[in-house]
């Protein structure tokens, strides 16, 4: 029978969040970084034999840019983001236990190497003598490829490629031969071999042709290659140089689709197929081009599983329950997922809502009762190419439980309501999103009592953005609303942004003016319509959106008169990062933003 990897422990624990999943590479561990209740974020280690997880406390706890990978004994190499420098850091055990309450103390770190700049990648293991790769791309473009043996010593150079590389698949049982992808303007796939340092071209798979998955064992490939504008998934043999197959069926699904794991023959595929609000698992048999869907409770599957002898293992998020690990065997788990409880009091309850658009239905995430309760927050999603999906959100999580119903709209724009719906804002960023919200908020108002409080808006990164045209839109619809790391213009972030957010900006038409009332989608130039109280938060060291636009738009709008008591609030986060749910060392921020909601009129 399969099993729910988590114990009945975890029942009683404060509320969890968990990120960054990695699988040892005999897929005996797992380990990510967690947060309970109000803590530090730490690293934390799954056995999928069954046992609690493992809490590894560091020095001064971690941030999302650590990235925990779990070596084969159960230790964890920590890779450590930084500005200026990645340092990789192995965690042991500590020497004693300290109870049963989930938290096993200090770890022992070992510091093993600092990488100067550029980019770090760790790949875990395959066999005996190689706990992990680390493939370290520097600033002048070239990746140097070191060995870890998993003890407190340091890596080991084994190659170096003139050129950036990224992925990591093992081919075969030996730990000789990883298949990467060459990165650059016509990416390719090369392989290493870690026993002479050489890269070269791959026995089978055509130059443009990735390797997404592997049985070692079996010798079976799982690639993708890019087709007519969309990318086909396709098997073959390690080392046959025909053509791959491209099944059919296995190309023919309704959805986003991710590849999780092969089975140890080869023969079976674990897919993550997004649909709306949720995830499906399908179990592909390859051979036959034929796939059952796994039953799971409703949910989001995260990108991280394993397939070995013991099972498949992947992780799985719902809003009563953070992501942890689910045991699949045969088509089906043997019990829901535990809910985590904060002191005895079970997650606030979710469901999806049909709700109101400016062009017709749209789907939202919704906590308590918008209409009858006292108070509501829209919430919108960064992106803008993202959607809110039916997962653990731990902010959510705090506002219902402050008595604050939470609507969270998935309105045009967003993915996983086909390409329609998707590229509607494609060059008119808060146009046809800007409508579907304004029309949220009225519908809201118009069905809640005549002495409720107005609905409240809320938003982060692109949705923080999005919530304040709302704001300049229509001012007098919102009581109040909260901002995280808004950006002014998209020709003001093109300005200032990083290369991957001018990529995205030029891919979505995000520099376009739009010619209506409301007229170009600048923040400095409507902040005179936002008289409102209001609250910005943003991080100081965001690599995302620079915390200057918000001391830009912050000086703007003080500069305005506003009615009493609804002079805006700016608060910035020394050392946060873009996602300042999971990027500072505690949660602080998160109190501010629900004593500012809460503190809405009628409290």
């Amino acid at each position: 029978m399969s099993r729910h990897v988590t114990t009945a422990d975890e029942g009683h624990l404060p509320d969890v969040s968990r990120i960054n999943f990695r699988f040892s590479g005999d897929g005996r561990y797992a380990a990510c970084l967690a947060r309970r209740g109000r803590g530090l974020l730490v690293p934390e280690v799954w056995d999928v034999a069954g046992a609690r997880p493992r809490t590894l406390r560091t020095r001064t706890g971690e941030t999302s840019a650590s990235v925990p990978t779990p070596t084969d004994s159960g230790d964890v190499l920590l890779c450590r983001a930084g500005t200026d420098a990645h340092r990789l850091t192995l965690l042991t055990a500590p020497s004693r236990d300290n109870g049963d309450d989930g938290d096993d103390g200090n770890a022992e770190e070992h510091e093993l190497a600092v990488f100067r700049g550029g980019v770090v990648r760790v790949v875990a293991g395959a066999a005996p003598g190689i706990a992990a790769l680390v493939l370290a791309t520097g600033a002048d473009g070239r990746t140097s490829v070191w060995r870890l043996s998993g003890r407190a010593e340091r890596p080991e150079r084994i190659a170096t490629a003139p050129y950036p590389v990224r992925g990591g698949i093992w081919l075969d049982e030996t730990g000789r031969r990883l298949a990467l992808t060459r990165a650059g303007a016509e990416p390719a796939t090369v392989v290493l071999d870690t026993s002479t340092g050489a890269l070269t071209p791959p026995a089978g798979p055509a130059a443009d042709e990735y390797v997404l998955l592997a049985a070692p064992g079996a010798g079976v490939l799982l690639t993708a290659v890019r087709r007519d504008g969309a990318y086909r998934l396709g098997v073959r043999d390690r080392d046959d140089d025909g053509p791959a197959r491209h099944p059919e069926r296995l190309n023919a699904f309704d959805g986003e689709v991710t590849p999780l794991a092969l089975n140890p023959s080869g023969r079976r595929l674990a897919l993550a197929v997004n649909r709306r609000t949720r995830s499906h698992l399908v179990l592909h048999d390859l051979a036959a081009d034929a796939g059952t869907e796994a039953r799971l409770p409703a949910g989001v599957i995260h990108p991280a599983a394993r397939w070995n002898t013991g099972g498949l293992h992947l992780v799985h998020s719902a809003p009563g329950r953070p992501a942890g690990l689910v045991g699949i065997a045969g088509c089906s788990v043997s019990r829901p997922p535990a809910a985590i409880a904060d002191g005895g009091i079970r997650p606030s309850p979710a469901r999806v809502l049909s709700c109101p658009g400016a062009a017709g239905p749209m789907e939202a995430i919704v906590y308590g009762d918008p209409t009858a309760g006292h108070r509501v927050v829209v919430a919108l999603h960064g992106g803008p190419e993202a959607a809110w999906r039916f997962a653990h959100e731990p902010l959510f999580q705090r506002l219902s439980r402050a008595g604050i119903a939470v609507v969270a709209p998935n309105q045009r724009g967003s993915t996983g309501y086909g390409a329609a719906h998707r590229d509607a804002i494609r060059d008119a960023w808060g146009g046809p999103d800007l409508a579907d919200v304004l029309a949220l908020g009225r519908a809201l108002a118009a069905a809640r009592d005549p002495g409720a409080p107005r609905p409240m808006v809320y938003g982060a990164s692109y949705g923080a953005y999005l919530a304040l045209l709302a704001c300049a839109a229509q001012a007098d619809l919102w009581s109040r609303a909260a901002v995280v790391a808004p950006f002014l213009s998209g020709r003001a972030l093109y300005e200032d942004g990083p290369p991957p957010v001018r990529a995205l900006l030029d891919r979505l038409g995000g520099r376009t003016d739009l010619d209506d009332e409301l007229g170009p989608r600048d923040l400095l130039r409507l902040a005179g319509r936002m008289r409102l109280p209001l609250l910005i938060v943003h991080g100081d060291d965001d690599p995302i959106i620079p915390v200057g636009h918000s001391r830009r738009l912050y000086a703007r709008l003080r500069a305005a008169r506003w009615p009493e008591g609804a002079a805006p609030i700016y608060l910035e986060v020394p050392g946060g990062g873009h996602d300042l749910q999971h990027d500072v060392r505690d949660t602080a921020v998160l109190d501010r933003v629900v004593d500012f909601l809460r503190a809405g009129p009628g409290a």
